[in-house]
């Protein structure tokens, strides 16, 4: 049940306590309550399908009689001084199956169990009685009770009814007293509402002003012109994603990490559990045996079951039944390839819901990009991205959540020896994986680089479970070694104040190549040193990392114009080539030149612009005398 509708049903409830005869609540679904033994304390009993009544496990404590009455008319609880089924075995107390309701279409309390406290709820036909029942303690010193009601009427087995027949007293009998009342709810009233108040001496008190009393019940009843009991509600009734073919009783679609996925790999089954409830949220009794439907389409196979899985050979699957709720669906794919399919359920023609899932298929694309410049003499760090896709372009993951898909094995993908190239063996590096959260893990293979700069072409094959080979597109890399020294750049000859100034810091080896991507270029802080800033937005840190042998910083231009001039410090470059050269690195500088964001106008550019105002106008002048001659 969602949070929303818990909410509203307190809500509901809480202002019925306040002023009687308000708005009442729609019941929670029966499923979703647990029966009553003899030692839970009061629980009531689901009013579809009852043959039982719910036990006297209490004192002080009032029951809603779900037993249906035939005979036209509702019974309230015989009186006994024994409380029935509440002393020990063995006794001959009388059942409280002597007490019957008349339209009583539904019983329930707001958390959507059968609680017998002061949250409880029901549903009752307008031509319907109530049948209520309770017990007193009578060897305690306030041996009475009342059952008051608003919005309805009543009579009762006990000892007092005031003179509107809107409170009923029982008690003071030796020993445990149980009694009872039947309600009729008055005309033309949508709701009415029945509560106990116990803890009395006196039966006048009791009877004259029960609500002196403690509040020990409570019932908000839905008074209903006709009964939707047992027809099918689009809104209680959905299909499930379940976690397995056991996955039962299900309010809402289960989560990934608890292990239910719209996609899922060929080979698999997608499960879903079928809930079919009347309003009342209680399961539909056709009575007779229906027709549960599944289809699916593109070609997915269905089956429809009970607890067990049985695999679908087609694309419609049938089940004779008459109770068709928490029926499970299970869903495959023909065989290897993708399918995108949309399930359909229905029970006798009724649609109770749809749902799309994907199966992926095998791996039919391998896709690299982003190298790295890789370091030389090692494999360390030089990464080439990849990506598997079917061949309807779906993501592939070697590993979703916590399970690894064995039809995706990533010991299968290998380089491809067969390129001519100066680079060497390609190793596996990091697996494509999505977690519960939908996190994806970027993955990549490494490539080795030679000892001296070089450049080449790695590749990547993919040997499905079938046999089949599946090749990637050639990527070019290159090696290069370590940084020695570094130029800075800004992207724009000049800025006007306020505009964001991009500063590209590029890194060459000793060969003048673009620096390897791996190599730190910071150990410590570097320095960026230039006037005419007024804010860092993306500046140097220890973990900076080149890309194609660079590094981009961003900067907002400050609001004084002029050309400021800077320095651009790397020690650790600085150090690298200090000790491969025993001279002192050179010092980089970055000179910015910030301008007026309105440029002024000059008296000159004035006068040329009057001047060609004139020239302009004689021309105009000219053509119109020319225009007047000729007529």
């Amino acid at each position: 049940m969602s949070t929303k509708t818990i909410k509203q049903r307190i809500a509901l409830v809480a202002v019925s306590a306040l002023t009687a005869g308000l708005f009442s609540v729609v019941s929670a679904p029966a499923s979703n309550a647990a029966a009553g033994t003899s030692t839970e304390g009061g629980v009531n009993v689901a009013a579809s399908g009852a043959t039982t009544n719910p036990k006297i496990t209490k004192y002080n404590t009032l029951f809603i009689a779900s037993m249906p009455s035939v005979t036209g008319s509702g019974v309230a609880l015989a009186t006994s001084t024994q409380v029935p089924e509440y002393t020990s075995s063995g006794t001959t107390a009388p059942a409280t199956a002597s007490a019957k309701s008349l339209g009583l279409v539904n019983v329930s309390d707001i958390a959507g169990g059968l609680t017998a406290g002061t949250t409880q709820t029901a549903v009752l036909l307008s031509s319907g009685r109530l049948s209520v029942y309770a017990a007193v303690d009578a060897s305690a010193a306030a041996a009475y009770q009342a059952i008051t009601v608003s919005g309805g009427t009543l009579t009762t087995t006990g000892t007092a009814v005031n003179s509107t027949a809107t409170t009923a007293v029982g008690g003071a009998a030796s020993g445990a007293f149980s009694w009872g009342a039947l309600i009729a709810p008055s005309s033309g009233v949508t709701s009415m509402v029945v509560r106990l108040y116990t803890g009395f001496t006196s039966e006048s008190t009791a009877t004259t002003a029960p609500t002196t009393g403690t509040l020990s019940g409570q019932i908000t009843v839905t008074v209903a012109a006709a009964s939707t009991a047992n027809a099918i509600s689009a809104t209680n009734s959905a299909v499930y994603g379940a976690v397995s073919a056991t996955d039962q009783a299900q309010t809402r679609d289960a989560t990934a990490s608890e292990g239910y996925l719209a996609s899922r790999t060929y080979g698999t089954s997608i499960f879903f559990n079928v809930r079919v409830l009347d309003a009342y949220g209680t399961a539909i009794n056709a009575g007779t045996a229906g027709i549960l439907q599944v289809t699916a389409t593109n070609g997915a196979l269905v089956s429809v079951h009970g607890s067990s899985a049985p695999a679908g050979t087609t694309s419609t699957a049938y089940l004779s039944t008459a109770t068709p709720d928490d029926a499970m669906v299970s869903v495959a794919a023909p065989g290897s390839a993708p399918v995108s399919t949309t399930v359909t359920v229905s029970f006798n023609g009724t649609v109770i819901g749809t749902r799309s899932v994907v199966f992926t298929g095998e791996v039919a694309k391998i896709t690299l990009s982003s190298p790295v410049i890789g370091t030389l003499g090692t494999s360390a760090g030089n990464s080439v991205g990849y990506k598997l896709a079917d061949a309807a372009g779906n993501a592939i993951y070697s590993t979703i959540g916590s399970t690894a898909i064995t039809n995706y094995t990533i010991s299968a993908l290998i380089g491809d020896g067969s390129l001519p190239t100066a680079i060497g063996a390609i190793v596996r590096d990091t697996a494509p994986s999505i977690d519960a959260n939908g996190v994806i893990a970027a993955s990549d293979v490494l490539f080795t680089c030679p000892a001296a700069a070089a450049s080449g072409t790695v590749a990547l094959t993919y040997t499905n479970p079938s046999g089949t080979i599946v090749k990637s597109n050639v990527q070019n890399v290159k090696c290069a070694g370590s940084a020695l020294g570094y130029t800075a750049s800004w992207d724009k000859a000049s800025y006007i104040p306020g505009d964001i100034a991009k500063l590209t810091v590029s890194f060459k080896d000793s060969k003048g190549n673009a620096a390897n991507d791996v190599d730190a270029i910071a150990t410590t802080l570097p320095v960026v040193s230039i006037g005419g800033l007024d804010k860092t937005v993306t500046g140097p840190t220890t973990s900076d990392v080149p890309d194609q042998g660079s590094v981009v910083y961003t900067y907002t231009v400050g609001s004084t114009t002029g050309t400021f001039s800077g320095t651009v410090k790397f020690a650790t470059v600085d150090a690298r080539y200090a000790a491969a050269t025993g001279l002192t690195a050179p010092a980089v500088t970055a000179t910015i030149t910030v301008k007026e964001s309105t440029a002024s106008v000059s008296n000159a550019d004035v006068l040329k612009s009057i001047v060609a105002l004139i020239a302009s106008i004689n021309k105009q002048i000219q053509a119109l005398q020319k225009l007047i001659l000729k007529r």
